[in-house]
């Protein structure tokens, strides 16, 4: 039985990244503006030796392309190897390497170093690379979505009244704790939601991140009341 349970995880799993490769556009290959040789999608400078001008962002890369060394959509990234690439990259397009450059170097260096400070910010946060997953699948979450799962609300409802009812930093220590917790909970199974390839759990789940977050930004703003 766990072996059938296993074959059919893997199978949701290779369907998911199937489909999320064949669901967005692939990436185009790039004509350098310079020397009108050809390049690689995700290629930073021209490909040619002779040339190595710096390219505009390619169509159709994702910050996954970029950023993950398998270019892989996944919610399970490393965080050291993220920020490895993410200085690596970083390293040969600031815009302070092409200050002496001519203005369409000088335009591209700060498009590219913008983009890839956005796709690294993006991808180092659970949520919003959730989100950007869902994204890239067609199941774009809006920010204005009301809350549909009555438990959900409930919760929600009951610690925004926990915060407007703490008298102490003590009390807001453990509101914050707790809802750390369950941040780490949903995260977890928002992994395996997304390893599974279950979009519409994996959607559920940001919701709910989404509104844990919202709490975290609330008890940090807390202040105690002069009453």
């Amino acid at each position: 039985m766990a072996v059938v349970v296993h074959m059919q995880a893997c199978q949701r799993h290779n369907y998911y990244y199937h489909h999320s490769a064949a669901a967005r556009a692939q990436p185009e290959g790039k004509i350098c503006w310079s020397c009108h040789r050809s390049s690689a999608p995700t290629a930073l400078l021209c490909d040619n030796e002779r040339c190595r001008a710096i390219q505009p962002v390619g169509k159709g890369v994702t910050y996954f392309d970029l950023l993950l060394d398998d270019g892989k959509p996944s919610f399970d990234v490393s965080a050291a190897d993220l920020r490895r690439r993410f200085l690596k990259l970083q390293q040969t397009v600031h815009p302070d390497s092409f200050s002496q450059k001519e203005d369409v170097e000088r335009k591209l260096a700060e498009a590219q170093s913008s983009w890839i400070n956005h796709a690294y910010a993006t991808l180092k946060d659970p949520l919003s690379r959730a989100r950007y997953l869902l994204k890239l699948q067609g199941r774009e979450i809006d920010e204005k979505d009301q809350i549909a799962d009555p438990e959900l609300l409930m919760e929600i409802m009951e610690s925004r009244e926990e915060i407007e009812m703490a008298k102490t930093e003590s009390q807001v220590a453990d509101i914050r704790l707790r809802n750390e917790q369950k941040v780490a909970g949903v995260v977890e199974r928002l992994s395996q939601a997304f390893a599974s390839g279950d979009l519409t759990r994996a959607r559920d789940l940001t919701h709910h991140l989404q509104y844990l977050r919202r709490i975290s930004q609330t008890v940090h703003g807390w202040e105690p009341s002069d009453a």
